[in-house]
């Protein structure tokens, strides 16, 4: 069904034309093997980002955006060239390898256009799924396995436009992309030289096979809710003021003293969201629910990663407790568990474990198929560089929209930075988050009640 602008006039959005461009210089043919964080199932997932730009006042063909983007991509491919190569998983050491170079490199490039103006759609705030998806490339699959990246631009009546790119989450994080992001920004803004040199270096996160008979840790969460499961799903973009976050400090430090480790934004959110979700997805009192927090691990590794380095750097920590515990404790109980595990991720000892672990997850290949109610994935988007300097002549970019696969998005919630077209929410982080529909009024009614902390 075409989405409905106004009484007359649908969306439409037509794909003129779609290129592979290459690096614009000579790669030679290459396989590349990725680190063993990389390689992490849960890591093979394609995520999808669309930056919105608001028309520029004068315009001329000179400075059109999908010029400007396509020969500045060409440029970066000389440095990212592992972006335009072609991913797959091999099976005979369930690893994903990556070839790039010679002649069958390249990034797909798809040039739209719509029949509307981008304020007509609010710059894309809000909009649903369906209707994000044709602003993002689909060009990903080939004969024998997959390309990482993809970009497309999409151009408005209005002189605005979006530039919507799909990336293989194996291929980096979020750190990553907004390294890659941001040289292509500097590229088309005419630098010859990177501020930052990417480097490749995927075997200094090797982890060793362990010796020993030990099965290999899997998150184990028994919570179970009655509201699944079920095929009604809603995404919800929910803002939380500045004010409302300082509030909510103040009243944990009320609750303990943290002397020189104060709460984090993220650490006393997290734990509200958490308890928050527990409440609305009314879990049995006595299951398991876990709490997953991605935490970096670049300074940890001897010697730390260099700031150029764009693959995977980061562990995946839990905190589990029963439900009971959770509506139980307080904002302070959970922030000092939170705590906890991010020191615990930050030993060296700890980091060589890990990567052990998911070696053994990888050759045994293991996948979780518990009921995954319980599960809580919460991540931090605000400061990895996605929403770093974006300016390709057009100022920054007025919106920023993620769209999450919907298996990937039922267990996860993203702490971003707000849309700039809302200047009352400077200070403040907005929340996306999936739920059942019938939960997802309940949650909205602990969010709301931390206007009242």
């Amino acid at each position: 069904m075409p989405v409905q602008i106004s009484s007359s006039i649908p969306l439409v959005v037509e794909k003129k034309l779609t290129q592979m461009v290459k690096p614009s210089e000579h790669i030679p043919p290459q396989t590349l093997s990725l680190s063993t964080l990389d390689n992490d199932p849960d890591n093979e997932v394609i995520y999808k980002t669309i930056y919105v730009f608001k028309e520029k006042k004068a315009l001329d063909d000179v400075y059109r955006p999908e010029s400007l983007l396509k020969e500045a991509l060409s440029d970066l491919l000389v440095c990212y060239y592992p972006l335009s190569g072609i991913l797959k998983r091999w099976e005979s050491d369930r690893k994903l390898h990556l070839t790039c170079g010679g002649d069958d490199g390249g990034v797909a490039f798809t040039v739209a256009t719509t029949n509307v103006e981008l304020s007509s759609l609010k710059y894309l705030d809000n909009i649903d799924s369906d209707t994000a998806l044709k602003f993002l490339p689909h060009e990903l699959q080939v004969e024998d396995g997959y390309r990482p990246f993809a970009l497309q631009v999409t151009k408005f009546r209005c002189g605005g436009f979006t530039l919507g790119i799909a990336i293989s989450h194996a291929m980096c994080d979020g750190y990553g992309l907004g390294h890659t992001m941001c040289a292509l920004a500097e590229l088309v803004g005419g630098k010859k030289k990177l501020r930052v040199t990417p480097v490749w270096e995927r075997e200094r996160l090797v982890g060793k096979p362990r010796e020993d008979d030990q099965p290999p840790f899997v998150p184990v969460y028994t919570a179970v809710s009655p509201y699944l499961p079920t095929d009604d799903w809603v995404t919800e973009k929910i803002n939380i003021r500045a004010e409302s976050i300082r509030r909510l400090k103040e009243a944990t430090l009320r609750e303990y003293d943290f002397s020189s480790e104060a709460p984090t934004t993220f650490e006393v959110i997290g734990a509200y969201l958490w308890k928050s979700r527990v409440k609305a997805l009314s879990l049995n009192q006595d299951g398991v629910t876990v709490l997953g927090l991605p935490v970096g691990i670049r300074k940890v590794v001897d010697p730390p990663l260099p700031d150029g380095y764009y693959g995977n750097a980061y562990i995946d920590m839990y905190v589990p407790l029963t439900t009971r515990e959770v509506g139980e404790f307080m904002i302070s109980d959970i922030v000092k568990l939170i705590k906890k595990v991010k020191k615990k991720a930050h030993d060296k000892d700890y980091l060589q474990e890990e990567l052990s672990n998911t070696e053994d997850i990888i050759k045994m290949n293991l996948t979780n198929k518990e009921k995954k109610d319980g599960l809580f994935f919460l991540t931090d988007l605000r400061n990895v560089g996605i929403f770093g300097s974006m300016d390709f002549g057009w100022n920054e970019p007025v919106n920023i929209v993620q769209v999450v696969p919907p298996e990937t998005a039922r267990t996860i919630g993203m702490l971003m930075r707000p849309s700039r077209l809302e200047p009352a929410m400077v200070g403040g982080v907005q929340i996306m988050i999936t739920l059942p529909k019938a939960a997802m009024a309940k949650f909205k009614e602990e969010i709301n009640a931390l206007a009242k902390v």
